[in-house]
């Protein structure tokens, strides 16, 4: 059914579209619009031309039994584009200054504000850590920290070293990390037990072995790095100015336009009878 559709349409090409419904036309230019850049382009034109004829012949048959101009959707069409129109003009009075509505200032004071809301609900660990497929490799990384180079520079080292290279299976730079969110467990154990820029023995997992470094750690109840909660202040700024910027923008038009709020019936006592 398809194949006869898309194949029928391909005869039409030359007529400047690619399916049609008695005057209803689809052109390939809404053909290409309707489609991803994923997937299979025949397939998806196959899929998205049957749908567009469904879609014609069941409106048309709607439209056949005056089904098409009804109070209820002359309702709905105008609550639709009423909501269309408000989101446009929303998109340009509030969403459209997201770039300028957050300041660094904002995000600092916040963070410096005395807010219980901010402070960590369980332990975060600021870590490094690689994951090689072979034990002496790790080790050697680890040997050359431990002769004075920074974890960089000994991670250099692996990725110049073709021999060693094909053994570096994971590199994490620099990542927050909870209990919740360390696998494979044992490594969050170790991470408990460095200080500060301490690089780890070589662990032994069913991964591989794993070398880590903390880079920080802050306990439950403390105020979490500026970078570890940064997303989230300036999520709460951009929200709080948002909301600033709509209560304006409604104040300013109702002091433009003419505005009369009644609860009650216009004649009171006819509501009473």
């Amino acid at each position: 059914m398809a194949g006869l559709l898309l194949h029928g349409c391909s005869r039409n090409h030359d007529k400047g579209y690619v399916a049609r419904v008695d005057q209803s036309v689809l052109t390939e230019r809404e053909l290409v619009a309707g489609n991803d850049s994923s997937g299979n382009a025949r397939r998806q034109n196959l899929e998205f031309v049957n749908n567009w004829v469904a879609t014609e012949l069941l409106y048309q048959e709607a439209v056949r039994r005056g089904l098409s101009d009804t109070d209820e959707i002359q309702r709905q069409l105008n609550a639709t584009r009423k909501h269309l129109a408000i989101n446009t003009l929303l998109d340009q009075e509030l969403f459209g200054k997201d770039s300028t509505l957050v300041t660094e200032s904002a995000l600092l004071d916040l963070y410096n504000s005395d807010n219980n809301e901010f402070r960590l609900q369980e332990d975060v660990a600021l870590l490094s850590y690689v994951l090689f497929s072979d034990r002496d490799a790790a080790n050697e990384f680890r040997s050359t920290i431990l002769r004075g180079a920074s974890w960089h520079d000994a991670l250099l080292r692996v990725r110049r070293d073709s021999f060693v290279r094909p053994t570096l299976l994971q590199v994490v730079d620099r990542h927050y990390f909870t209990k919740a969110t360390m696998y494979p467990e044992e490594l969050w154990r170790l991470s408990r037990t460095l200080n500060k820029e301490e690089v780890s023995f070589a662990v032994a997992t069913d991964a591989g072995f794993y070398v880590l470094i903390v880079h920080g750690l802050k306990h439950q109840g403390e105020m979490p790095d500026w970078d570890y909660v940064k997303d989230e202040l300036r999520q709460r700024v951009l929200i709080e100015q948002r909301r600033k910027l709509y209560d304006s923008l409604l104040a300013r038009l109702r002091a433009e336009h003419s505005v009369e709020i009644r609860l009650e019936p216009a004649d009171s006592s006819a509501a009473h009878k």
